[in-house]
């Protein structure tokens, strides 16, 4: 009796492998397996876009938030106050800002605007500089000019949703982007008591000519939201950022 089987169940053996359907669920597998690692890549791409977008966001609300203080905080500076007055130091100016407004002698904040109203208001400040004091105006410059300088400093928010700083009449300067507007009330002495007792809109104040009686500017800015194109998101982001900001110069 032969040990060996028969030639055609020998080839029958070599011959055995896989079957359709197990061919059919292993590429099956594989591919549940290759689309739940895209789906984990692309997870994880916009994940890493959304933070980067707020990350950088967050960026441009500390930059506006230093410029804007930093600049307020100046209006109405002048470096030798014992030896000089405000209204000398600083001027009546007959030059129209780039919104149309001048200053008063000794005024160091002017602006347009009415809080009701869905436009973006605009605010110009004005303070002395000394030669190599450090002061700069709000696009980073600082005095080398060898003598005493004035700098108005004039922001807006324009068409592009940035907000926007000229310095003096010049060409006005992207600082951030993002801003759908901007509104400003002004803490504002109506009754001569030494303090800021209202809060008023810039078109009030100048109607009223309450300009140099202006102690603090409280500013509103709503920013638009980065992801917006996001399933629910909403246009701008929920919470404005909302800031009051003292003229130190004013007692």
């Amino acid at each position: 009796m032969s040990d060996f089987l028969p030639t055609s169940a020998n080839s029958r053996l070599r011959q055995s492998g896989f079957s359709l359907i197990e061919l059919m669920v292993a590429i099956m597998i594989a591919l549940f397996i290759v689309i739940g690692l895209v789906s984990l890549y692309i997870s994880m791409k916009t994940t890493f876009t959304s933070q980067d977008q707020l990350s950088q966001l967050h960026d441009s609300e500390r930059l506006m938030v230093a410029m804007l203080t930093t600049t307020v905080e100046s209006a109405t500076y002048f470096p030798n106050p014992l030896t000089t007055t405000a209204a000398a130091a600083l001027p009546a100016t007959t030059t129209a800002n780039s919104d149309g407004t001048t200053f008063l002698a000794g005024q160091g904040i002017t602006g347009t605007g009415t809080y009701s109203d869905s436009s973006s208001d605009t605010v110009d400040i004005r303070y002395q500089t000394a030669n190599g004091d450090g002061l700069m105006n709000c696009q980073g410059g600082s005095n080398a000019s060898g003598a005493s300088q004035i700098w108005i400093n004039s922001f807006a928010v324009d068409a592009s949703n940035e907000l926007t700083c000229s310095v003096n009449g010049g060409t006005a300067v992207a600082l951030v982007g993002n801003v759908a507007s901007m509104k400003i009330l002004y803490g504002v002495d109506t009754t001569n008591v030494g303090f800021a007792d209202a809060y008023l809109d810039a078109d009030t104040i100048t109607s009223a000519n309450l300009w140099p009686n202006v102690y603090t500017a409280q500013f509103t800015l709503t920013l638009i939201n980065p992801l917006a194109a996001q399933a629910g998101a909403t246009a701008t982001l929920p919470n404005p950022w909302i800031q009051t900001i003292r003229l130190l110069n004013k007692s």
